[in-house]
């Protein structure tokens, strides 16, 4: 009993600490509202708002692919940065634990490409409280020690969870020691071994899921979601498609689906039996990189389990008027006013 007991505490850290990351996009661009042009941008007086606020850029044009995002050029695919520190920012309250969850379609774990999805995870030790802060991998950022301008996630691509952690930490003041770095192909059989999700699917979302399924697991099938409304029983291939939605408004509400569907996995675990969440571990851990111990995701997961799902703080990053998003040459990318959004992360987290 008591194996099962802490195979149960294991699989609840991993999906909390990691399974977000996982639910990835493509990498196509949208491209910028004629209002949003980069040149000439200007930081605006806002008042800052807490919460969610995922719901961002709905005016934005349809998406297109016609843009597909290169490797960096800045170093060979057989050199990578290695990152001495972390830009670790001291003195923040130790109450709350901060885990960047990565997600990544990349196959070769030895080698990392672009993250499709950066999410802190912040978690209350003593309170028993989630956060959840989103941070848009199009961000144009200059990352420690890589000698030209790229977008946030090629951070990974430089120097792994690492670089990317450091990156977040210098720009936002953040503490991130830890990470959980999950790939996309597990998130459909973990779905499937819980019995699908119920989520609410609008009809624009149901069509737009059903042109992006793919067969990531063995179990669901490529058959087309036939309803739409609240409640809608999805299986893995479909749930995942669920979440890499973007074409039909913005990569903005695309995180916002990201982490619904991570939070709905999370309530469902806590209410499944020992046996289906030993399964949904020995399915998860072949597709986990952590640098966790044992002992720290044992305590998280003891944590997860009296979490109210229905309470989780959710944050997206950049917030709402502290940027700019266009064309900056060649390239769609977001400019952001740093200052501003550092402030709306540590407020979001410590309050």
């Amino acid at each position: 009993m008591m194996r099962k007991w802490l195979s149960a505490l294991l699989a609840v850290a991993l999906l909390l600490g990691a399974s977000a990351g996982a639910l990835a996009d493509d990498i196509s661009e949208m491209p910028p509202a004629e209002d949003e042009l980069l040149e000439g941008m200007a930081p605006t007086d806002i008042e800052i708002a807490l919460g969610d606020v995922a719901e961002a850029a709905a005016e934005e044009d349809e998406g297109t692919d016609a843009e597909a995002e290169a490797l960096p050029e800045d170093v060979p695919d057989d050199e990578h940065i290695t990152v001495e520190d972390l830009a670790v920012t001291e003195d923040l309250p130790d109450e709350w634990q901060n885990i960047l969850l990565l997600g990544t379609d990349v196959r070769d774990t030895d080698n990392y490409g672009r993250s499709d999805s950066m999410i802190v995870l912040s978690v209350n030790l003593s309170t028993h409280e989630a956060k959840l802060t989103s941070f848009m991998r199009d961000i144009w950022v200059k990352i420690p020690g890589v000698k030209h301008e790229n977008k946030l996630n090629a951070a990974c691509y430089f120097g792994g969870p690492e670089l990317t952690m450091k990156t977040l930490n210098h720009y936002f003041g953040l503490n991130l020691k830890y990470y959980a770095m999950v790939n996309l192909n597990c998130m459909a059989d973990i779905i499937d071994l819980l019995g699908g999700l119920r989520l609410d699917v609008t009809e624009k979302e149901r069509k737009a899921l059903n042109k992006g399924l793919f067969d990531l697991s063995s179990c669901s099938g490529m058959e087309p979601l036939e309803q739409s409304g609240e409640q809608v029983l999805l299986n893995g291939n479909q749930a995942v498609a669920f979440a890499r939605i973007r074409q039909i408004d913005s990569d903005y509400r695309r995180t916002e689906r990201q982490r619904t569907v991570l939070t709905t996995i999370a309530k469902r675990l806590q209410s499944e039996d020992p046996i289906t969440i030993i399964s949904v571990v020995t399915n998860i851990l072949q597709y986990v990189k952590t640098n966790l111990t044992m002992e720290q995701m044992m305590t998280l997961a003891y944590v997860g389990f009296q979490i109210d799902t229905d309470a989780i703080g959710q944050l997206r990053i950049p917030a709402e008027k502290t940027y700019k998003a266009g064309m900056y040459g060649d390239i769609w990318c977001i400019k952001m006013d740093f200052d501003r959004n550092k402030k709306i992360v540590r407020r979001f987290i410590y309050g």
